[in-house]
């Protein structure tokens, strides 16, 4: 199938608004699952001393049996847990987190958390799988490392990052408004394509 177009998903920046940060504090947002790699983000944490808030979706079966086997003995008192807190809470905790760590494992197709993390002006610290490429821009809003050591290096190096910055590409990149306008451009081109040069273009202000 040719693929007319790529479209980042938008979230809603008005909801998800900038935090002051300086919690002194990482987080993780997303499923107890191998995938998402929540053993790493516990595992970057220790290694960076600081401590972890997991907020996490756990109802399936193989969620579950990973949470017993392989996270849950990793836990300490530097890990708080979380099983999906209201919208309000997740957003106030994402936004006074120094950085999200999302240590994922698999190509995934996009990654919200990490959108959502840069509208909270949040950088995201993550491996470099999927589209977390095409989300964080290493240096500016965020680092992308493969292994666990130089995710938790890149801790160290948030003093670096302007999370107003954060808040900008979430702003210019990922905003609902941005998904509309590209949507329109998308259906504008197809119709005139197929229906001839007398289609007036729409003007998206």
């Amino acid at each position: 199938i040719p693929v007319a177009a790529v479209i980042p998903h938008g979230i809603d920046t008005t909801r998800y608004l900038p935090g002051p940060g300086g919690g002194g504090f990482l987080v993780f947002v997303g499923r107890m699952n191998p995938d998402k790699g929540v053993h790493l983000a516990i595992e970057v944490a220790r290694k960076a001393g600081l401590p972890l808030t997991v907020m996490v979706k756990m109802r399936e079966p193989i969620e579950r049996q990973y949470f017993a086997e392989v996270v849950e003995p990793l836990l300490g008192d530097d890990v708080t847990l979380m099983f999906e807190p209201d919208e309000d809470v997740r957003i106030d905790l994402v936004g006074r987190a120094e950085a999200l760590i999302n240590p994922i494992g698999w190509p995934e197709p996009f990654g919200l958390v990490m959108a959502e993390a840069l509208a909270c002006g949040t950088p995201v610290i993550a491996r470099p799988h999927g589209a977390a490429g095409q989300i964080v821009e290493p240096g500016v809003t965020g680092y992308l490392h493969e292994e666990v050591s130089d995710l938790a290096e890149a801790v160290g190096q948030l003093d670096w990052i302007d999370r107003a910055a954060c808040r900008r590409a979430a702003e210019e990149r990922f905003s609902m408004a941005r998904m509309v306008d590209d949507h329109v451009r998308l259906y504008q081109r197809l119709i005139a394509s197929a229906a001839g040069p007398e289609i007036a273009p729409i003007v998206i202000d």
